[in-house]
């Protein structure tokens, strides 16, 4: 009976076929069309038991179900540049009113607002884009959600419908959902439309499982509007919940090698900023007395006015301090290397707790892996050290501690010098007065999104995700990231003041999310350090042929963006933003404070702020190549 009822329901069988086979199995006829009745009101959720399994089944235009599947998987905003090919979602939405659609007018910044949102508030949202030709603008946040591990939801139609395929029509690419293979969890293209929830229910579940990722699906633009029957399943009954406790063999390992270790060093990532489990984190650090690093992630895992904090990691064996430590532990960090050199050297001995346990010994050696939701991990690795802990253990961890804090006083007066560069109060303004105003100005528990990284920033603002400022930096590094990045983050902490930090080169590449901040009155306060020039490749070239052709003449032909200078303002305005230029330090203070009162009004605001470049090899004049 249960097949028979599941085949009308995905409509592989008809109603005349459906009560042709109930009488066959001696059902009576008048039973036979009581029985349809019902399974046909329950098709159109008139009837739901609500104590109930987490499903139901639903009749309806497939725009309908795609609707009911979103809200049953928790989403609540849908980040959309799409066409005329998903109408009947569209008019779904109409009756709808607690999923918001919120159109975004380049599918990049647009995908980059949906994982900003996801990043601050922890739940699920899904970009929609047109087709192939969307897809593929989509491509670069799609990359940065899977090198941040970020569990966003991507689709667009197939062209051309199924009677079509095959014959090189608008817009059709063979075996399209094969493009994203390699930065995507999970892809898969519906072949028949009643599938279509449980696609978007897969790629929700491929997602939110750990390690999380981007996922891709598809289906052919024909199905947009067909009537059909399929089942609604709530996302929690897909959830594995994977809340994993760590092997107790490991973490009894782990405790031996930490507190018999001279100079321990602790790693912290992502996974302790989304288990929230940094307050575990600092009281395992305290009992250790263990400095704290951090290898390039999106969030501050640690704070960074804590004595215990270090600094930013490039690799173990250039640390300053401590130097050359014997024992590292790393917590939930992704660990991703810039170069040949390895973050851990093969002959230090290395604990690695995640629960991405596919990363696990897949580059660096490891002695003790633990595959773990690192909340439980760390709690269990700190009963572990309690229980070994002696007064002689305490006393050497007291005394790492005070030499950890001579260390830091010693790091932050040598920081404190940046305000006595000589260009100091020059116009145009070093980048560091530029942040330091910015310092000053924010307020204590502001979120800054950082994607600003090749502007030579040497004092930068003060992290503390518990108490204070957090940050949500370009781990992935696809330009174009900040605006739209910001937007979402405000969307999902509307409370907090939000200011993004962006270079003008990266700026040009998504500054569309300006709109939605107008649109959707997201107050975010947008800085841009326009120095009219991408001055990182500059510099990078440069170390590569210090003596070369280009440093002899002058004549770089990669990274020079004036001539005529952008206006990121006037850019801004166009968008429905106030905005000006500034030159000098005195200018930013005075415009910093009309952001403020723009903010206070629930309105955006952008500063252009002037920079100089830094460097060698540049020129007050710089040369431009000719085309004749």
């Amino acid at each position: 009976m249960r097949e028979l009822v599941t085949s009308y329901l995905s409509a592989a069988i008809s109603r005349r076929d459906f009560i042709s086979r109930l009488v066959a199995l001696g059902v009576s006829a008048t039973a036979a069309q009581s029985i349809l009745h019902s399974v046909s009101n329950v098709a159109h959720g008139q009837t739901l038991d609500s104590n109930d399994l987490g499903y139901r089944l639903f009749e309806g235009t497939t725009g309908e179900a795609l609707a009911e599947q979103l809200i049953a998987s928790g989403v609540k905003y849908v980040f959309g540049n799409s066409a005329s090919q998903d109408a009947s979602f569209y008019e779904a939405l109409v009756d709808r009113p607690q999923l918001k659609y919120l159109i975004t007018p380049h599918e990049g910044p647009g995908a980059a607002m949906a994982a900003g949102y996801i990043k601050a508030s922890g739940e699920p949202a899904i970009v929609m884009q047109a087709g192939v030709v969307g897809m593929t603008n989509a491509m670069g946040q799609m990359y940065n959600a899977w090198k941040e591990q970020i569990p966003l939801v991507f689709y667009s139609y197939t062209r051309p419908g199924t009677s079509a395929v095959g014959r090189d029509a608008f817009e059709e690419v063979p075996s399209q959902d094969d493009m994203v293979g390699p930065i995507t969890k999970y892809r898969w293209t519906a072949t028949r439309a009643d599938k279509i929830p449980d696609t978007i229910r897969r790629a929700f579940k491929s997602s939110w499982t750990p390690a999380y990722g981007p996922s891709y699906v598809s289906w052919y633009m024909d199905f947009d509007g067909q009537k059909i029957r399929t089942e609604i399943i709530d996302q929690d009954k897909l959830d594995p919940n994977m809340r994993v406790r760590p092997n107790p063999t490991e973490v009894e390992r782990a405790a031996d090698l930490l507190i018999n270790a001279e100079r321990p060093l602790m790693i912290v990532g992502d996974e302790v900023y989304r288990a929230k489990a940094i307050p575990q984190a600092i009281t395992l650090a305290e009992t250790l007395g263990i400095s704290v690093v951090q290898a390039r992630q999106v969030h501050t895992n640690f704070p960074q006015n804590h004595p215990l904090w270090v600094g930013d990691l490039a690799s173990v064996d250039r640390l300053t301090y401590p130097a050359s430590p014997d024992v590292v532990i790393n917590i939930g960090d992704k660990l991703q290397h810039s170069g040949a050199r390895l973050i851990v050297p093969r002959n230090t001995r290395f604990i690695d707790m995640r629960l991405d346990a596919e990363s696990i010994g897949m580059v660096l050696r490891t002695d003790v892996p633990i595959v773990a939701d690192v909340a439980y991990g760390i709690n269990d690795l700190q009963s572990a050290i309690e229980d070994r802990m002696t007064p002689d253990l305490r006393t050497i961890a007291k005394d790492r501690m005070v030499a950890n804090i001579s260390y830091r006083e010693r790091a932050d007066a040598q920081s404190a010098l940046v305000s006595k560069n000589p260009y100091w109060n020059d116009s145009p303004m070093l980048s560091d007065r530029v942040t330091y105003e910015i310092a000053a100005f924010a307020d204590k528990d502001a979120i800054i999104v950082d994607d600003a990284g090749s502007i030579g920033r040497s004092h930068s603002l003060i992290y503390d995700p518990i108490n204070g400022r957090e940050r949500f930096f370009y781990f992935g590094a696809h330009l174009g990231t900040g605006v739209g990045t910001a937007a979402g983050v405000q969307l999902a902490r509307p409370g907090r003041q939000v200011i993004c930090l962006v270079g003008d080169g990266t700026f040009i590449f998504g500054p569309t999310a300006l709109w939605n901040m107008a649109r959707l009155e997201l107050p975010v306060i947008t800085v841009v350090y326009n120095n009219h020039a991408y001055c990182g490749p500059h510099n990078r070239v440069i170390s590569q042929y210090p003596g070369g052709r280009m440093a002899q003449t002058g004549k770089f032909v990669h990274d020079y963006l004036g001539k005529p200078d952008m206006n990121m303002a006037s850019i801004a305005k166009g968008f429905g933003v106030q905005a000006e230029v500034v030159k000098n330090p005195r200018q930013l203070k005075m415009a910093l404070g009309r952001a403020r009162k723009a903010s206070l009004d629930g309105k955006p605001y952008l500063i252009d702020a002037q920079v100089r470049r830094t460097g060698a090899g540049w020129s007050d004049d710089p040369w431009v190549p000719k085309i004749s």
